[in-house]
């Protein structure tokens, strides 16, 4: 068992430093030569990995995931409470992709359905619910790819969920993205597993639950038209108009953000 106490101390407190470069140590000596592990940092969220010395400087500098740190087990880093592999990868992949994927609701249903026919309603269930978990599994396992080969630092998902945490913070349009998928996979090593169209990113965050809302904003970068403002037709702050204006005719197109 890892030794979690550290975690509570103040991050200025050198026993919090000690036990956070004691943790990494143990982690990399069960990596099998492998010197990148997977970083717990509130920012990283256990999708990124580093040298074991930048995971104590983000640990120090950051701080834990705040979910992470009250687990019991730190199942990313060689802790399993439970046997049930199926529901250890379900609990690992739900904090990997930061919560936005709920597919552990897969192994929360209740197995027996009480009926007239209980036992021929809990077989099919029964047979139901290990297809989802065939299902989910393969697309675990498809996600977890590497990058390429060799590469230890990106699998296909935390690639696609670095890239597109970039664009939404930077507010790249989605041709602009486009355009950076398209030349990505010329630079990266033959085998690589990266998409090369924004469609086919949608497509596969998409299917772990992990879509988007549009909301709208202002053009000059004002405030956002939801909540209290999510009805109104004019920014409040600069009062320009949340619809699109025809360049030629002034015309306000209602309806087209």
């Amino acid at each position: 068992m890892l030794d979690k106490s550290w975690v509570n101390f103040c991050r200025t407190d050198p026993a919090y430093e000690n036990g956070a470069t004691k943790f990494v140590n143990e982690v990399t000596a069960g990596l099998r030569g492998s010197k990148m592990v997977i970083c717990p940092c509130s920012v990283c969220r256990n999708v990124d990995r580093h040298l074991g010395s930048e995971v104590v400087y983000h640990l120090v500098t950051r701080g834990m995931d705040e979910d992470y740190k009250t687990r019991r087990d730190w199942y990313h880093h060689g802790e399993v409470n439970s046997g049930d592999a199926v529901e250890s990868k379900v609990k690992q992949w739900n904090d990997e992709v930061l919560g936005l994927y709920r597919a552990a609701e897969y192994l929360d249903e209740e197995l027996a359905i009480k009926g007239s026919k209980g036992s021929l309603v809990d077989y099919a269930h029964g047979e139901e619910q290990d297809k989802e978990e065939d299902e989910f599994l393969a697309k675990l396992a498809d996600a977890e790819t590497p990058l390429y080969p060799s590469c230890a630092k990106h699998s296909k998902l935390s690639a696609i969920v670095t890239l597109y945490r970039i664009k939404t913070k930077n507010g790249w349009s989605d041709k602009s993205f486009n355009d950076l998928l398209e030349s990505l996979p010329a630079m990266l090593p033959e085998d690589n597993v990266l998409h090369t169209s924004m469609y086919d990113v949608k497509k596969f965050l998409k299917s772990f639950d992990m879509g988007y809302q549009k909301i709208h904003a202002c053009i000059n970068d004002c405030c956002l038209f939801r909540k209290k403002y999510k009805k109104l037709d004019v920014y409040p702050k600069c009062k320009a108009s949340r619809w699109k204006t025809n360049m030629h005719t002034g015309q306000i197109k209602i309806g087209v953000p």
